[in-house]
């Protein structure tokens, strides 16, 4: 079943007013428009509201940007983990903002991606919790079970946001169902952030109304999903509040493997456009489901197919993507791509011989990433090829299937049952007691690859690599291993120079966009 009835239904409830501000100090969500509808008054009209949660995944909202969909919360979420690490990087031929200092460190109060993502993690925080706190006058329409099951849904993309707030940013302004409309929000620390978050998520995961997998709607929120989301908390507490956290985020994995234990068997079919199989109660544990025609976006995975796929390269490869046919007259039709997004060397000769995640076009490019102003056969930067357009019942296209439309059909995954395998490992080697090694080399078995004997920092950081990469959690992988900052590793760019600089410690989070130090302050360093 796709989210039609929920996603579908966004566009309504952002039409009566139920839309919120960007701005910090305004909590006062009533429409100005005495024509606008205030009060829901059916059943499809509240599936619409909490449908609308969702949709900010997708879609810009009031979020004001130069590129139209540059404020989703998947494309500027991944451009600040993976473009300002050593997996991705931007060509000049995009020339748009805020590009350029995400390739070199160089971020300052007003970047855009910056700006775009704080947004979008105090809008989502702000939107559920508004929902939240009307979400009990749904009880007239719906049954008592659903309304319960959608207020923890709305609080596991609460604590979503939040995540990724104290995780880029360390400080923000904290909202919940009980924040007073009108006021403007108290601002907390990376401390006071995670404790509020975790505390909250562990308490929906505990209550009881989280649906799990094997009977959740497609698309929607689990109870594993939330396990997912709280044992990433715990596993980076050491750099969030000083503390560790590694036998907390061993047991709500140990918990995850309990209902979902198995690795899909293929590991390139999980990023293809029928991924959607695999979505909930399969190793994708959290997606955000697109599909052409119903849930559409310049984010998410049309971001990392047609923006990864390079205009320049041969025809009959471009078909094998799925990014176009041959005609009739042994004519290339199909949208052109992007030609933006590049592979950095460090990710490109990551991976071992046989390796079987390694999904890469090499063509005639060069392996090093040094001039960025080439876009031509011969240019730098490998391509991508991890997400496609194609099926998993046609792979390589040989049916030579046209592409009607440059957006793509693949979900965007959020939250895979590998990444737990590998924390189960990270939490072994930091001396939990959870068969990680085992979990690791399944890891590996997929992938073609012989098992390890034993784990290392340097063995688990390089898998999470290549298990995941331009999945969005690079970044925060190398600030945890202790490789992002200082000069002990530096990757291409890293700094603003080919050779690799070192990164002072302020750089481990970023600017408060300029438009919220007015109530949330600056972090230091900026």
């Amino acid at each position: 079943m796709k989210l039609s009835k929920y996603i579908g239904l966004g566009a309504l409830a952002l039409s009566m007013g139920i839309g919120v501000s960007s701005c910090v100090g305004d909590l006062d969500l009533k429409p100005t428009d005495p024509n606008v509808k205030t009060e829901l008054t059916s059943q499809d009209e509240w599936v619409g509201y909490f449908s609308s949660l969702y949709g900010g995944f997708l879609y810009t909202g009031n979020l004001s940007t130069s590129d139209g969909g540059a404020g989703t919360f998947t494309r500027c979420h991944w451009n600040l983990n993976e473009i300002t690490a050593d997996e991705a990087i931007i060509s000049n031929k995009w020339n748009d903002p805020g590009y350029t200092a995400l390739n070199f460190n160089t971020w300052l109060t007003d970047n855009e991606w910056v700006y775009a993502a704080f947004s979008r993690e105090f809008y989502m925080a702000k939107q559920t919790s508004e929902f939240i706190n009307k979400a009990d006058a749904a009880n007239a329409y719906l049954p008592s079970e659903e309304v319960a099951a959608m207020k923890a849904e709305a609080r596991v993309l609460r604590a979503y946001a939040y995540y990724w707030m104290v995780d880029l940013f360390g400080r923000g302004p904290w909202i919940d169902e009980n924040s007073i409309t009108g006021d403007i929000p108290p601002t907390y620390n990376r401390a006071e952030l995670f404790d509020a978050a975790t505390a909250d998520l562990l308490a929906t995961i505990n209550s009881g109304d989280l649906r799990p997998a094997a009977k959740q709607v497609y698309g929607r929120v689990s109870l594993e999903a939330a396990r997912a989301l709280l044992a990433k908390f715990y596993l980076n507490a050491e750099v969030y509040v000083g503390k560790a956290m590694y036998a907390e985020c061993a047991a709500q994995c140990k918990e995850i493997v309990k209902t979902i234990p198995e690795l899909a068997p293929t590991y390139k079919y999980l990023f293809c456009s029928t991924n959607d199989r695999y979505v909930g109660n399969g190793e994708i544990l959290w997606a955000v489901p697109q599909e052409v025609g119903k849930y559409e976006t310049w984010g998410g995975t049309t971001y990392l197919t047609a923006g990864c796929y390079v205009e320049t390269i041969d025809q009959a490869e471009l078909v094998k993507l799925g990014a176009g046919s041959i005609n009739a007259k042994g004519e290339f039709e199909g949208p052109s791509p992007w030609s933006g997004v590049r592979m950095r060397p460090e990710l490109s000769t990551a991976f071992e011989a046989g390796d079987l995640r390694r999904l890469i076009y090499e063509g005639k490019f060069n392996v090093g990433v040094e001039n960025l102003d080439d876009y031509s056969a011969t240019s730098d930067g490998y391509m991508c090829v991890k997400f496609t357009y194609t099926t998993e019942e046609d792979y390589e296209n040989t049916q030579n299937r046209p592409l009607n439309s440059q957006l793509c059909n693949a979900d965007y995954p959020i939250m895979r049952l590998a990444d737990v395998f590998l924390m189960l490992a990270e939490c072994q080697y930091k001396g939990v007691d959870c068969d990680g090694l085992t979990y690791f080399n399944k890891v590996r078995e997929r992938a073609g690859l012989t098992p390890a004997s034993h784990l290392t920092a340097d063995d688990i950081l390089h898998e999470r690599m290549c298990e995941l990469y331009f999945e969005g959690w690079r970044r925060s992988d190398l600030i945890r291993f202790g490789k992002y900052t200082g000069g002990s590793y530096n990757w291409s760019w890293k700094g603003g120079v080919y050779e690799g600089a070192s990164l002072p410690d302020f750089r481990s989070v970023f600017a408060i966009p300029y438009q919220y130090v007015k109530t949330v302050e600056q972090n230091p360093g900026y």
